[in-house]
């Protein structure tokens, strides 16, 4: 079992049998700057589920850029390739989520307090200050985290593309919490605030991506973004 990042003890351990994160988390003797609600708990075994997820991902964006250059959609074929492009450099981490890693909270309830095994790993990152957003747009944009401020209003810092979705927007947070958020004039969710080093997953426009995509495909792209965690250098 091996502890990374904003810990007093970082490394490898044994562990016996029955430990459970509370033990891993309290034995790392966690740092006051460590981010908890970004920390990450990797397990070996996710990550050839996580491979498969990321090459269907890649294949379908593939197919929506292909069905876009037939129908001479241009603009949906550029950004589908770019994201595509994107995605596929991301690394599949095996992180496990949503799961609170904080030793305090972990005593305290049993039900969260999972066991560990052997080559699992957790990682406690330091606090970021970015919300990043993705997906159908010119450019993946990273801005300056507001607190309190809603995920619609990072939108209008980003160059969102004409192949955008105008209805719907995807969340992840730090956590790997995801939340689908209407944001069209007639379906529009009440506001909610995004944390330090959140995503915000800007889909193609459902029209233009059906019979390429299946009615799975954007939640599965932000499962995927939920397996990341926020960047201080700790990536694998």
């Amino acid at each position: 079992m091996t502890v990374d990042g904003a810990v007093g003890r970082a490394g490898t351990a044994v562990y016996p049998a029955s430990a459970r994160l509370a033990d891993v988390a309290l034995a790392a003797d966690i740092a006051p700057d460590a981010y908890l609600l970004g920390a990450a708990w990797l397990q070996p075994g996710l990550r050839r589920e996580q491979v498969r997820l990321q090459a269907g991902l890649v294949y379908e964006l593939g197919a929506i850029r292909r069905q876009a250059m037939a129908r001479g959609e241009d603009i949906l074929s550029i950004r589908a390739a770019a994201f595509q492009a994107w995605l596929a450099a991301l690394p599949v981490t095996g992180r496990r989520a949503p799961v609170s890693l904080d030793a305090a909270r972990l005593e305290v309830t049993p039900e969260d307090n999972l066991p560990v095994h052997h080559g699992d790993r957790l990682v406690y990152p330091r606090r970021p200050s970015d919300i990043h957003v993705v997906g159908a747009v010119d450019a993946p944009c990273q801005l300056p985290q507001v607190a309190l401020q809603d995920a619609r209003a990072y939108l209008r810092a980003c160059a969102i593309s004409p192949a955008a979705d105008p209805d719907t927007i995807f969340v992840v947070q730090p956590d790997g919490a995801v939340f689908a958020q209407n944001i069209a004039l007639w379906n529009r969710d009440a506001p909610r605030p995004l944390a330090p080093g959140a995503w915000i997953y800007v889909p193609f426009d459902r029209k233009a991506i059906a019979g390429a995509a299946d009615d799975a495909f954007d939640r599965e792209v932000a499962a995927f973004l939920a397996t990341q965690w926020p960047d201080d250098g700790d990536h694998p």
